[in-house]
């Protein structure tokens, strides 16, 4: 349903994106991951029809999106990273412009005001970061549309509200759409999507999905020794960090798990522990603790 082929789009400040590839099928929850001005928003707007690209080709449903964009803009609900509605609208105002321009269904927009509640009456310049989001929310959703793009969805939103969305989401999914999710929340990331894809400084540098890529990242250990010398020499074999009797490593190509175990066995062992898998571990795995962010 959603398709990027090797688009590219350079900017004079050299960021962009390029050589991007990757699809999302109906009942697909794809999440895309990455630092701030790695791309994400980029490709999102290549999606829209809002920039051209350099090379390759952008569909949704078989069109074209930047030559057939009216056809495309019918086919999806945006939410954008950045909310930028008119200060002196209230939220109702906001809402009947978003009908009148992109249609919705009554009943549906109910149901979203019921699940993510604010005040419509209020004006939008006295709502708060995460009472606009809702309104984004209810806005993009209450089109009953075959494609989401989302940029940093939840931006704002309390936890309650977040696992709200998440439940939307899941309920959105089974019914079949196609979903591209950009954001930074990883516990999310990791509820809602079947695969993700990492980019950095415009390029993917892996795909999978959700939960292979959680699979194949480095795992973090710690071992506590019974004796500090003991640990010391086997902080030394494994080039890890010691700290008195306790030992914490990463295991890599260079350094698998089997390795650690046949060393351990030469050593009194009091216990081994290891960190919880999880997206944000695959984040610092390919981007390095030292990026900017």
């Amino acid at each position: 349903m959603i398709h990027l082929e090797h688009v590219t789009k350079a900017f004079a400040s050299g960021k962009g994106i390029f050589d991007v590839s990757f699809s999302v099928e109906p009942g697909m929850v794809f999440g895309f991951i990455g630092p701030n001005g790695a791309g994400k928003s980029t490709a999102l707007r290549q999606l829209m029809g809002l920039i051209a690209a350099d090379s390759g080709q952008a569909t949704i449903g078989g069109f074209d999106c930047w030559v057939e964009t009216k056809e495309v803009k019918r086919l999806v609900g945006y939410l954008p990273g950045e909310i930028s509605l008119p200060g002196d609208f209230t939220g109702d105002h906001v809402l009947q412009l978003m009908q009148q321009l992109h249609g919705g269904d009554r009943k549906r927009q109910a149901d979203l005001l019921e699940r993510f509640p604010f005040d419509p009456k209020t004006k939008v310049r006295k709502m708060s970061k995460g009472t606009k989001q809702k309104l984004a929310l209810v806005g993009c959703f209450m089109k009953d549309a075959p494609v989401y793009l989302l940029d940093e969805p939840t931006s704002g939103l309390d936890p309650l509200m977040q696992e709200r969305f998440l439940t939307w989401l899941e309920e959105e999914r089974r019914l079949g759409k196609a979903i591209l999710m950009s954001s930074h929340h990883f516990p999310e990331m990791e509820k809602s999507c079947d695969r993700a894809a990492l980019i950095k400084d415009g390029r993917i540098i892996v795909e999978s999905d959700i939960h292979e890529l959680i699979r194949s990242s480095r795992k973090q250990y710690t071992v506590e020794f019974g004796l500090a010398a003991q640990a010391e020499q086997f902080a030394i074999q494994v080039g890890a960090t010691q700290k008195q009797q306790r030992v914490s490593f990463l295991t890599s190509d260079q350094l698998t798990l089997n390795q650690v175990l046949r060393l351990l066995t030469a050593y009194d062992i009091r216990s081994i522990q290891t960190a919880t898998d999880d997206l944000e571990h695959v984040f610092l795995h390919y981007y390095g603790e030292g990026d900017e962010s």
